[in-house]
């Protein structure tokens, strides 16, 4: 699978944030908050301030995410609830 966005090198040794905000095509914020809700892999080294993953570990993760309504959250089409009837009658 290609990256979500137009991204980095998928062959580089360490990503940042931002190197994984941009496979992901989300904000920066978004990826901090996936790692503090644990909602993604831990970092494989922080250095200061700044978290590095490897690529493959990232490629890995986002591939096997779930997803709504394809085994993850359902779908608000499949979760059975059935709108009310407006027809008169």
């Amino acid at each position: 699978m290609v990256g979500v966005g137009a991204g980095p090198d998928t062959t580089a040794e360490w990503w940042t944030t931002s190197d994984v905000a941009a496979y992901l095509g989300v904000k920066v914020a978004t990826v901090s908050n996936y790692r503090k809700r644990g909602q993604m892999p831990e970092p494989d080294a922080t250095v200061g301030r700044t978290h590095m993953w490897r690529p493959s570990r990232v490629v890995s993760w986002h591939e096997n995410r779930p997803r709504p309504g394809v085994g993850g959250r359902p779908s608000p089409v499949s979760t059975g609830v059935s709108e009310p009837d407006v027809s008169s009658g």
